[in-house]
């Protein structure tokens, strides 16, 4: 069976808060994707059951707040959200998922070259992502030259987006593979 690319639109997102990019980055990726090529079955799952709270505040070192969630979508086509954010001292900070199957015929390492060629397409340069070894398959770093960047994974048939505010421990980037790592044990555990 051919497989068709798409090119999904990635719009600047300077100046949002985490959880509007995380919201915007949902309403973005539930069109994105092919729905002709191979599907590997990914049903849906709530992306706070891979993200929790508790989780979230060992990393950020505050409490957080019941989280914000979003799902749309239905059998093989969804994707979920889940956002939590908490006060420490004058400063708020945030975590976010966002989770969907990629649709990738050939398997995560050819859904993150999409992805990626994707993103430059829309973006040029500044769309691709630096390689971070460890994580899932395959899983890239994108800093959008604002105080928000994210981490994208691809593990088996799904692809998650994670952020995660700089705490005086940790860049984002720290915080977001710290928490990656746990998204992929509870998703294991599933």
């Amino acid at each position: 069976m051919a497989t068709r690319q798409h090119s999904c639109p990635h719009p600047s997102f300077g100046g949002l808060s985490l959880a509007t990019l995380i919201v915007a980055t949902c309403l973005l990726a539930a069109g994105c994707g092919d729905k002709t090529a191979a599907v590997a079955s990914a049903g849906a799952i709530d992306a706070c059951t891979l993200l929790t709270a508790a989780d979230v505040e060992t990393v950020l070192g505050t409490a957080v707040g019941e989280p914000q969630t979003r799902s749309s979508g239905k059998d093989d086509f969804w994707v979920a959200t889940c956002n939590y954010s908490g006060e420490a001292g004058s400063q708020t900070r945030s975590a976010g998922l966002l989770l969907r199957p990629h649709h990738g015929s050939e398997g995560a390492p050819q859904a993150y070259a999409d992805y990626e060629a994707g993103l430059i397409a829309e973006l040029g340069s500044k769309g691709a992502l630096a390689p971070v070894e460890g994580i899932g398959e395959r899983a890239g770093w994108q800093d959008f030259g604002t105080s928000i960047g994210q981490l994208a994974v691809f593990q088996g048939p799904y692809h998650f987006i994670l952020s995660a505010s700089a705490t005086a421990e940790a860049d984002q980037l720290t915080n977001a593979k710290t928490l990656a790592e746990r998204v992929l044990e509870h998703l294991q555990a599933r």
